[in-house]
C-alpha cells in the first residue's frame, strides 16, 4: 500500500482544522454563534446536528490521518469534496433564495470562500495522488 504524501497530510489537518472550529460553532456554542452571525431562523436542534456532521467529519479526518495510507484515505478525501460541494450550493441558494440580514449574508460568503478553498486543496490532491 502506498503512504500519503507530506502534501495530503497537511490538507487533511487543514480539513481537521475547520472541522474542528465550526463544530465548536454549532455544536457547543450554538446559541452565541447565532447571536453573532444573526440567521433567518435559528433551531438548535438542526444547529447541533449539523456540529454533529463536522464533528464526524473530523473524526474520520483523525483516523485518515492515523492510517496514512492512500486507499484508505481516499474515502476521507472523496467525503470532504462532496459534503463541501453539497454545502457551498446550499450557500449559494440562501444568499439567492432566502431574505437574510446583511450579517449573514457577510458570514456565507466568508464560509462559501473557505469551501472553495477546501474543495480546490481536496480535489489537487486527490488528482494528484491518484496518478
Amino acid at each position: 500500500m502506498v503512504e500519503i504524501s507530506k502534501e495530503t497530510k497537511i490538507v487533511l489537518i487543514i480539513d481537521g482544522v475547520a472541522s474542528f472550529l465550526f463544530m465548536i460553532l454549532y455544536l457547543i456554542i450554538p446559541e452565541l454563534y447565532a447571536s453573532m452571525v444573526d440567521p433567518l431562523v435559528f433551531d438548535p436542534y438542526y444547529w447541533r446536528a449539523f456540529g454533529g456532521t463536522l464533528l464526524a467529519l473530523f473524526i474520520l479526518v483523525l483516523i485518515a490521518l492515523k492510517r496514512a495510507e492512500w486507499e484508505q484515505v481516499k474515502v476521507v478525501i472523496e467525503l470532504a469534496i462532496i459534503w463541501s460541494s453539497i454545502i457551498l450550493i446550499l450557500n449559494i441558494w440562501e444568499l439567492i433564495a432566502l431574505p437574510i440580514s446583511p450579517t449573514y449574508i457577510e458570514t456565507t460568503i466568508v464560509d462559501s470562500i473557505l469551501l472553495v478553498v477546501l474543495i480546490i486543496l481536496n480535489a489537487f490532491i486527490y488528482y494528484r495522488e491518484q496518478k
